[in-house]
């Protein structure tokens, strides 16, 4: 199986830190990288349906390796944090409620909602988490989803807190601010590894 990685950052607000630019660009060694890991988690499958996350051990082997494709989630202060991101990899952004002025990233204009598929997976974006559920559910009678189908990964900002939860066979996840920490979470960002079609694992790594 051959495995590829998405990096997520969100909440940049202004420069991306020196850290994440190393993390997302596999600079960090393998033992650096199992003792920054918060929190890791194995998306179970049934048939091609995800049903379930299981704890995987904190300081299990994660290799160290740059990312083959990174996700901002928005509020991203300054174009030249997506000008960095970009120069690792392939790199799409959507706008947060405080981006007033036009970004750009690897795939051209930044909007407000974005979903793609990368290597089989299937991906949605959205900052704010009340405004990504309506654009993966709609809100009936009234709101159309903006998506055909659930995607197998979506991704949002906007609290500064990581979580990984599931919405039906979606994996949520919120990677949290590498900047700005809130309610005592820390400065953090998100390592989705995806394999065969299929998000494999998800890590919460805390930068320093």
């Amino acid at each position: 199986m051959t495995r590829k990685r998405i990096g997520i950052v969100s909440d940049t607000h202004g420069s991306l830190p020196q850290e994440a630019f190393e993390l997302l660009s596999g600079q960090w060694g393998a033992e650096r990288l199992a003792d920054a890991v918060q929190a890791r988690y194995r998306v179970l499958f049934d048939g091609d349906r995800a049903v379930g996350l299981e704890d995987m051990p904190r300081g299990e082997a994660l290799e160290s390796v740059p990312c083959d494709l990174i996700l901002h989630a928005g509020d991203i202060g300054v174009q030249s944090a997506l000008d960095e991101l970009s120069a690792i990899a392939r790199t799409v952004a959507v706008l947060g409620n405080n981006d007033f002025a036009p970004y750009w990233c690897s795939d051209g204009d930044v909007p407000a909602f974005r979903a793609l598929t990368f290597d089989g997976v299937g991906i949605a974006m959205m900052h704010i988490p009340s405004e990504l559920r309506c654009a993966l559910h709609g809100r009936p009678p009234t709101v159309l989803p903006a998506v055909d189908a659930l995607p197998q990964l979506a991704v949002h900002g906007h609290t500064h807190i990581p979580e990984v939860a599931l919405d039906g066979a979606a994996v949520v996840v919120c990677p949290g601010s590498p900047t700005r920490s809130r309610r005592g979470s820390g400065h953090n960002a998100a390592l989705v590894d995806i394999g065969d079609g299929r998000v494999q694992s998800v890590s919460i790594v805390r930068l320093p």
